[in-house]
């Protein structure tokens, strides 16, 4: 079991990030993704999805089997959540309202799910109710459906669907599993081509989480804008820094605007959690390869941006920008456990 084949997809609105292990050997790719294939967390074309599934799969040699898929940060709900003790068949039939402010349409229209997490407390005294706290997520079995439909089209029978703070999850468990002793709290910030998203993962939970609508796309605007060429072309000067655009004021505006919103939270964190112990941020998505950004963020924090290869399945090969396949890593960290 330990040399099977596991994959993870990480679907954004700009790419699909790919994590592959097999054993201790890992590999990594991130694909650009067809333009008007993904608009605003939704896929607009499901055949063409697939194709471009079997595409992919075929230039990069990716294996056969079963694959898991961290799905849009749009098309899922996930939180920690805390209820009475009870049994598994009366919380299954309760969850769903525990999303009832979040969710559109019906509950039942919505497929629930958990994680049970460790007590951290002292066992109720007698006549205090028993409580158990959880990791749950909601999501809507129709999407559900079309996922597991369009990903086995295009070769990939689907075994796992995680959000993202999951994912996260996962990576932080495997990585303190092996290295025990160490801090359990870890601060993600995921630079995105929509917005920007920062979770606190603290062991088995989130413990403080934000998205921030400043991303990518904002900065693909004012490239081209200011470069006065189209979207796709923007994208390109924007990862080559054409000319020292990143450097651009209006570039530096979005920097500040994310930083500024990322330190709110951050100081929320220290003040709620006095004996927090942050060691520094790991930036993750597209935006993590943007050299002023980072810097921004590291001097608006007064946190250094930590290594998040050091979280990951060591690659044989060098991988540009390590940060936005983490969460695809994350996927499968938890498989490399069970097999």
């Amino acid at each position: 079991m330990g040399n099977r084949r596991k994959i993870g997809f990480d679907l954004g609105n700009h790419s699909l990030k790919i994590a592959v292990s097999k054993g201790d050997k890992w590999e990594y790719h991130q694909v650009l993704l067809p333009e008007n294939l993904m608009e605003e967390d939704q896929i607009t074309m499901p055949h063409a999805f697939s194709a471009f599934l079997k595409k992919t799969k075929k230039e990069l040699g990716l294996p056969k089997g079963e694959a898991g898929l961290i799905l849009p940060g749009g098309q899922v709900i996930c939180r920690l959540v805390t209820m009475p003790r009870m049994l598994e068949s009366q919380l299954l039939l309760n969850l769903p309202y525990e999303f009832s402010d979040f969710i559109r349409g019906e509950p039942h229209q919505y497929h629930c799910d958990y994680a049970m997490c460790r007590p951290t407390g002292p066992e109720p005294e007698e006549g205090e109710e028993a409580e158990m706290t959880m990791m749950a997520a909601a999501v809507e079995k129709r999407q559900v459906q079309e996922y597991v439909s369009m990903f086995a089209a295009g070769g990939f029978p689907l075994k796992r669907i995680l959000p993202q703070e999951m994912a996260l999850i996962q990576l932080v468990e495997a990585y303190t599993k092996a290295h025990p002793g160490e801090s359990e709290e870890f601060c993600f910030i995921d630079l995105g081509y929509l917005s920007t998203r920062i979770f606190v993962v603290q062991g088995d939970r989130i413990k403080t989480t934000r998205r921030i609508p400043a991303g990518c796309r904002q900065l693909d605007s004012v490239v081209a804008d200011v470069l006065n060429v189209d979207g796709f072309l923007a994208d390109s000067y924007k990862r080559s820094n054409y000319q020292g655009i990143l450097e651009h004021p209006r570039c530096v505006e979005i920097y500040e605007h994310i930083a500024v919103e990322a330190l709110k939270l951050i100081n929320f964190y220290h003040f709620t959690y006095r004996q927090n112990q942050l060691a520094g941020v790991y930036l993750l998505g597209g935006g993590a390869a943007i050299a002023p950004l980072r810097k921004m963020l590291e001097e608006t924090l007064g946190l250094p941006a930590l290594p998040v290869e050091a979280l990951m399945g060591a690659s044989g090969q060098p991988v540009d920008n390590i940060g936005a396949l983490a969460c695809a890593a994350g996927l499968i960290a938890c498989e490399e456990e069970e097999g």
